[in-house]
């Protein structure tokens, strides 16, 4: 008989353990993703996110169950009443007061709701030990009330109100809202008379709660219906594909010769296409390469150029130039996207002027290191001694999420037949490298080194700012994402050519496929891109065209550069070309020993800080089989690229003829540009927030 008491005080402890950590669970999702689509209308919570925030649960029940079964184990012999549902209640404040103690120092809303969880503690503990104090202070061991306690105040201070709020108005408003939580669970246990919920009651209202915020999501999110308001054109209109793959470097693709098999459905697609193998970015990074692609002009001409102020980052493109989608759209085309990159393709770069749909929409965020306040934090590393954890600090969309819209894009422009003009951007590839499964382990063996996605971004600048190398296991691992990153995309782009076939789009669709710039993984002591340098693994980036009506494959061995895709595409399509783009059309494009092209690095300002190697500005020449890059700071560097591809030799001598030449030609390009001046243009929250959470900006 003692027994049986002994084990049924453990299993009722282990329940009422459940049941407290579950709601903190709901409370916290309910409160930090609610916020999330309150403030910003463009996150969603996606269909891999899902499981994501189910491993989360189950993850605070197990602690729950084990911390009630222990307190079952402790207190079965206390008389007072409900033992369990105050014991419950007690781990869930030590927990959260140890994780914010760990996190020191720590903001003032932090500061107050750690005394806030040190007085539910002393409480409780008091509650535990004498019959008289939990009498008086029962109402407050609600798992609903503590999770509100706790919660509450860093809720309001650190995601409801913005850093421009005063402390004086973040301290007031966090004591009502203290004052409120506790108003309201001692009038409802007044009226319930002071008998507290059931454990059967609280677990239906576990259950009906996230049920009912599961349902409210689905439905604030739900697509709106598409419309195409625009008459049918001839049918001999060429539609325009461009698919971008964010950050992926040509040499890291197997159909240019890559030793690992990355893009079998790419080199399928090229059977039919024109690959260019000396395609080269004006840029290394997104928004300049993406506004000349846009274009058909040069960073230092369209203005998509670093800031030299912190707010913005990045300079939009000149209002005084029009935009691909905007082309095309004048000419009736229905120019629609569909974009990962929601940061520097977002409305305030000008790049998504002209389109009737822009979608950049982006997930709701699950991973915050910067918010110590969330268990959800110490949850996630206990997670990842099991699972893979990686797509918790996944800021974009995968491949599965862009198709998902795009497809319904062509199902509606196909129902419509009016020609159309898809973007579709991917970002598989880039930080923090966490591609979906399968593509997460395909080239990552289980001997590789681990490392944490959310710690990338401050490895990155220590390994720019030369005060710690990238050691080759940790490259290697990173790589193998990256691969996998490519290998995604590479997949996702075969299924939107399917679809394109199966609508019977595809034979008249102009299809480019390319990459916007590319990335480094320890190659000339740098790591990631926006660095500001021009090498090729920064520069070389893929360029597969399928003209309309191809059918056979073709290779095309000059150089080419982004400026050229434009002129392309209007070519392609019968358009006259406009008068200020500095590319040429590749449609009959034929080999031009005396061409150059040149890229521009632009870097963001949280890169090299004090490290003269990262001053001045670097900008490259290409011509022929030699690059010259030019810096501001510096002498500049040579290489051959057909016997040293990796720049690995510099041949620059200052009395070198060839690299003469170079220089004047670059240095006259340069002198040419007009002036950017980036006063006056500051970027919005929501803007902020879309490049702080792809780790652009801090």
């Amino acid at each position: 008989m003692q027994g049986s008491r002994f084990k049924a005080g453990i299993l009722t402890g282990a329940a009422w353990g459940c049941v407290a950590w579950l709601v903190y669970g709901v409370v916290e999702s309910a409160l930090s993703i609610g916020i999330q689509l309150w403030r910003f209308r463009e996150m969603e919570v996606l269909p891999w996110q899902w499981p994501l925030l189910g491993m989360l649960f189950a993850a605070y029940a197990c602690a729950g169950m084990v911390a009630g079964a222990l307190g079952g184990l402790l207190l079965n012999a206390r008389k007072t009443p409900d033992t369990h549902r105050i014991f419950a209640a007690l781990t869930v404040s030590a927990a959260f007061a140890a994780n914010l103690i760990s996190a020191w120092p720590l903001a003032r809303s932090e500061q107050i709701v750690l005394a806030v969880a040190a007085v539910l503690i002393v409480v409780f503990v008091a509650a535990l030990v004498s019959a008289e104090p939990a009498k008086r202070w029962n109402f407050l061991a609600g798992p609903w009330t503590v999770s509100l306690l706790l919660l509450g105040v860093p809720s309001l201070s650190r995601e409801l109100l913005t850093p421009q709020d005063s402390s004086l108005k973040k301290t007031g408003l966090s004591i009502l809202l203290l004052c409120f939580i506790v108003a309201v669970a001692a009038a409802v246990a007044y009226i319930r008379k002071n008998r507290p919920a059931t454990l059967v009651s609280q677990a239906i209202a576990v259950v009906g709660a996230i049920a009912l915020f599961s349902a409210a999501v689905a439905v604030a999110q739900r697509d709106a219906p598409v419309n195409v308001n625009l008459s049918p054109a001839r049918a001999s209109t060429p539609n325009v594909v461009l698919i971008v793959m964010d950050t992926v470097r040509a040499d890291h693709l197997s159909l240019y010769g890559y030793s690992r098999d990355t893009t079998p459905n790419l080199r399928q697609f090229a059977r039919q296409a024109t690959l260019y193998t000396r395609a080269t970015a004006a840029s290394d990074f997104t928004l300049a390469t993406h506004a000349t692609m846009f274009t058909g002009v040069y960073p230092d001409w369209n203005g998509a150029v670093n800031s030299t102020v912190p707010n913005p980052i990045a300079l939009p493109v000149g209002t005084q130039y029009r935009t691909l989608a905007e082309v095309l759209r004048s000419r009736g085309y229905w120019s629609i996207e569909t974009a990962a990159n929601s940061g520097f393709l977002a409305a305030w770069t000008g790049l998504t002027k002209g389109f009737a749909i822009p979608d950049l929409r982006r997930p709701v965020t699950l991973s915050s290191a910067d918010r110590p306040f969330y268990l959800r934090e110490r949850a996630k590393r206990l997670l990842a001694h099991i699972f893979d954890t990686g797509a918790f600090d996944r800021p974009h969309r995968i491949a599965a999420d862009i198709n998902r819209r795009a497809i319904d894009l062509l199902d509606a422009a196909k129902s419509s037949g009016v020609p159309f003009f898809l973007f579709a951007n991917y970002m598989d590839a880039h930080t923090p490298y966490v591609p979906a499964p399968p593509y997460n382990r395909q080239f990552s063996s289980t001997t590789d080194a681990p490392l944490d996605a959310s710690a990338l971004h401050d490895i990155k600048l220590q390994v720019d700012a030369a005060k710690r190398t990238l050691r080759p296991a940790e490259s290697q691992y990173l790589i193998g994402k990256y691969d996998g990153g490519i290998a995604a995309e590479d997949s996702a782009i075969k299924a939107l050519l399917d679809r394109l076939r199966e609508l019977g789009l595809y034979d008249n669709t102009l299809i480019i496929v390319t990459a916007d710039h590319g990335d480094t993984f320890g190659e000339h002591d740098l790591m990631d891109h926006f660095v500001g340098f021009v090498y090729q693994e920064l520069v070389h980036v893929p360029l597969i065209v399928k003209y309309p009506g191809q059918h056979e494959a073709a290779k095309f061995e000059d150089l080419v550069s982004q400026v050229d895709l434009m002129p392309t595409v209007l070519e392609a399509i019968g358009a006259e070309p406009l008068r200020e783009l500095q590319g040429k059309s590749l449609l009959h494009a034929t080999a031009d020993p005396g061409r150059v092209v040149f890229s521009r690095g632009t870097r963001s300002p949280l890169v090299g800080l004090g490290n003269q190697r990262f001053g001045g500005l670097r900008r490259a020449i290409f011509s022929g089989n030699l690059k010259l890059i030019g810096w501001t700071a510096g002498p500049p560097e040579l290489y051959d690229l057909t016997s040293d591809p990796q720049e690995q030799h510099d041949l620059y001598q200052p009395g070198d003829p060839r690299a003469q030449e170079l220089s004047k030609r670059l240095d006259d390009w340069a002198a040419s540009a007009p002036h950017h001046a980036s006063q006056g243009y500051k970027l919005d929250r929501s803007a902020t927030e879309r490049l702080k959470s792809l780790g652009y900006v801090q």
